[in-house]
Formats: structure tokens, sequence, C-alpha cells
């Protein structure tokens, strides 16, 4: 009997101080004067991403859109760790461009830099690594090497038309139908496994589409969607994915090495990122950093990874959008017309085409690949006009989804409204990151897209034709990245 009523007692204890400690803990906005959301004794905010009810994106912008429309920023927890969503244009701007020298770091990527491929790049490394880093990785990416690109990705776009005619006819119009971000994967895949990893390959050849597989199987399904929701919340965890992040870079690496020790070997330069590795492997070494082993291979690796992600997704949505809005459609393809016909195509001429760019860059706002970004404070920060303290290691995000759909800056935010003209730069921007750690490959990227859409939308008319509404958020894969939950079915018909 004694024991009984010992061990309840040591149990009410035990779960009176456990109760005290996580109110104490989830307090730690209000003690400072900072609004936040309700939240779970256990699991602070984010409940329903640990039970995989929501994706992390949707999560955010609810908790975005509970603050008042004026809030600045709102207070949130994961677990009990507290982090700071930014909702104002200006203070977004203070915090990631002009006090970049306090926020340079991302919380994002492997919690101690473990070396798992890809996360020794500029994705996640923290300073003073990235910024010697981003020096020298930088011109591997210049002007000219992309207009030296552009005869490979006009040739991968002749493949995908090849594709796009030999699908079946899916009705009496004699229009074809696939799912768009199938179609923007074979297509990005092609032309950056050429420039990140020197091989030549056609992702819309079965036998040959491998590359693009192995690519899409690091960010799809149940798995891939955990490893990215640590590597973006929980990066002290790192080392419960990291067997599976490296397994599936193995045939990156395989593919990678070769084409360094071939290069090498036969003494040839083709101006990649292959020949940019060699440079810097047999260049002079800063203990800083050293280009070698797997430090060589995070760089094509995450670059590869990530553009061809980002620029499949955007051509989806792209195409998506276009077929939802034929009034549109028509706009650009005249514009196309217009400018390109009888033509080579060339960067100069691609960059007449103004219409092209605010199609892409509504589209972006409206789906951005990445839905937020975030950085962590060097060291206590005061918010500018405000008493607040934002504490060293405490990490800030960037809803971009939200911030690009808030009323307050966008009227009419959920519609596809190409010639938009308020807030106009500011959202370009925001959708490849913002600020000094913005993406480095933004212009490639955009070109990709561009030409895609170009070489499409020159031979075929797009249109969708379904009851699925996809702006909605209720249709949200669950991942970290935009993803819809059945894909995105276009049809195309051959113009006369």
């Amino acid at each position: 009997m004694d024991y009984l009523i010992y061990s309840t007692t040591a149990l009410i204890i035990i779960l009176s101080l456990f109760y005290a400690n996580a109110k104490y803990r989830l307090s730690y906005w209000s003690r400072r004067g900072v609004k936040s959301p309700p939240t779970h004794l256990l699991f602070g905010n984010f409940k329903d991403c640990i039970t995989m009810k929501k994706p992390p994106a949707r999560i955010l912008s609810e908790i975005y859109n509970s603050a008042e429309p004026n809030d600045p920023y709102i207070g949130f927890y994961v677990f009990y760790k507290p982090m700071l969503l930014l909702r104002d244009h200006g203070l977004i701007k203070q915090i990631m461009i002009k006090d970049f020298d306090i926020f340079s770091n991302r919380q994002f990527g492997s919690g101690l830099e473990r070396d798992m491929a890809g996360m020794t790049s500029l994705l996640s490394i923290k300073q003073p690594r990235w910024k010697y880093l981003r020096a020298k990785l930088t011109p591997t990416l210049t002007g000219q090497k992309l207009k030296n690109m552009m005869p490979l990705m006009v040739e991968c776009g002749k493949s995908m038309l090849n594709f796009i005619e030999k699908l079946p006819t899916a009705d009496e119009a004699g229009r074809r139908e696939w799912e768009a971000k199938n179609l923007g994967a074979r297509y990005s895949s092609s032309v950056i496994a050429s420039l990140m990893f020197g091989i030549s390959i056609n992702s819309f050849d079965e036998k040959e589409a491998a590359f693009v597989k192995n690519g899409l199987k690091v960010f799809e399904g149940l798995k891939g969607a955990i490893v990215f929701i640590i590597l973006f919340f929980f990066p002290e965890w790192d080392f419960l994915v990291a067997p599976f992040v490296k397994r599936h870079a193995n045939s990156f690496r395989e593919i990678f090495w070769n084409s360094m020790n071939n290069r090498e070997k036969l003494g040839f330069k083709r101006g990649d990122m292959i020949d940019s590795m060699l440079a810097l492997r047999n260049g002079e070494q800063n203990p800083i950093y050293k280009f070698e082993g797997e430090n060589l291979l995070a760089h094509p690796t995450s670059l590869y990874l990530v553009g061809f992600e980002a620029s499949a997704t955007a051509i989806a949505f792209a195409l998506y959008d276009l077929a939802r809005h034929p009034e549109h459609q028509d706009t650009l393809y005249n514009e196309i017309k217009a400018y390109l016909s009888g033509k080579e195509l060339t960067m100069d001429l691609i960059n007449e085409l103004s219409f092209l760019d605010s199609v892409i860059a509504e589209s972006m706002r409206l789906h951005p690949p990445i839905p937020h970004t975030d950085r962590i404070a060097a060291r206590n920060y005061k918010v500018p006009g405000t008493e607040l303290i934002i504490e060293k290691n405490v990490p800030v995000y960037l809803s971009i989804t939200s911030t690009n759909e808030d009323p307050k800056y966008f009227s009419n935010p959920q519609n596809f409204i190409p010639l938009r003209t308020k807030n106009k730069q500011f959202y370009e921007f925001l959708a490849f990151g913002v600020g000094p750690r913005s993406c480095m490959g933004l212009r490639f990227a955009l070109l990709i897209v561009k030409i895609a859409l170009i070489t499409i939308l020159s031979k075929y008319i797009v249109s969708y034709e379904t009851d699925k509404k996809h702006t909605s958020r209720n249709n949200d894969a669950f991942h970290v990245l935009t993803y819809v939950a059945n894909g995105l079915y276009v049809k195309f018909k051959k113009r006369n």
C-alpha cells in the first residue's frame, strides 16, 4: 500500500514538473511581448506536421494568418524551440539584406555540418566558409557560360517535343496528356546533368531516364518528405537521415568521379562544373574549405538537385497557370511569335520577352518551389523600432507562400495576374530567396524555364480540364517543398 502511495506521489510530482517546465518554455514569446498561436503541450505548433497531417508550408501559412494584418512578426514553437515568423516586407529586407552580417547562416542542413553529400555546399554551410565558397563558385555560372549552354537547352527542347508528339491521344480533339512536373523534371535533368556532371543524357528516353528517376527519389515519397522536414526544421537530428541521403548520393558520386577522372586524363575542357571543380581541386587550397573528396561532390550534387527540382516545379505550374488562363497563353504565344518566329533562339532575344518574365514571376509568386526560408541570429539582435531582442541562435522564418498571398501586399492575391506592378520587384526576387544568400543559380534556372515554355508553346496549345483546384492548400502533398498530391496533368494540342 505504501509503495502504491509513493509511486503515485512520485508520478504526480514528475508530471507536475513536466507540465510546469513545458508551460514555462512555451511562454518564451509571451514573456517577450510577442504574440503566438495556441500551442500543444508537447509538439508546440507543429503537431499536425509531426503526425503527418499537414505539410510544414501549410502550418506556417496558418501561423502567418493567425496574426493581425499589421503584425510585423509572430512567434511559434517546434516542440519547445522558439522561432519567429516574419510578416512585414520592410522587416524582411532589414533582417535578410541590410543586417545580413547577423543573419548570414541558415538553420537548414546538417546540424554539425556533417559530411553528407550535398550538405557541405552553399545550401547549408555556415560562415565564414559560406562567403569564401560563394566567391569561389560564382564564376561557374557566368552569363557567358549560360550562353554556351543555349544550344544544349534547345536540343533538349527538341527531345521534349518528340516525347510529347509520341504520347497517346487522350480525347477526340487529338490532345495528349502528361504530368507537367514529370515533363519539367525530364527536361531540366537533361540540361543540368550536362552542366553539373559533364554527361549527355536524354531523360525523355526511358533507357536513359535513370538519372532523373534517381533525382526524383530524393524528393518524392514519404522518406523524401521526412528527410527534408528534418533538414529544414530539426537539423540536429540529421544523423537519422544521413544513411538515406548518402545512399541516394552513390549514383551521383560514381558519375561525378568518372567525369572528373576522364576529363583530367583526356585533358579537354567543356566549360562546365566539372572543369570548375578540377580547377579548384588543382588550385591553391585554403584551410577554411578544401576542395577535395566529398567537398567537391557536394556542389554539383546540391546544384543539380535544387536546380532540377526548382526548374521542374516552375515549368509545371507555369504550364498549369497558362492552361487555366488561355487569354494569357494567347498573349504569350503572340509575343513569342513576334520576337522569335524564324530566328535562332538566343539569350538576347529571350530577354526581349517581357510578358514571359511576368508569367513566370506571377506563377512563382503563387507556387514558390521552396515555400519558406530561414536564417539564424549570430548574436542578440534588437528589432528596429521595437523592444524585441531576437536572441542568438533563435531561427527566423519567412513563409514565402504566405507573404506572396498577403492581401496587404497584393490585390486579389489568389488570382493569376501576370501584369502586376505593386511589389513586383520584391516578390520576383523572393521566389529564389532573399538577400546575399539568395540562389546563386537564379539566372540559370530561369533560363531553363523560359526555354522550356518557349519550346512547348511555340508548337502546342496547353489546356487543363479537371474538377480539382490545385490552388487549394488542402491538395498539398505532405512535403517541405511545393507538391500537388495527385500531380498536374495538362493536355497538349498541336498548333496549326
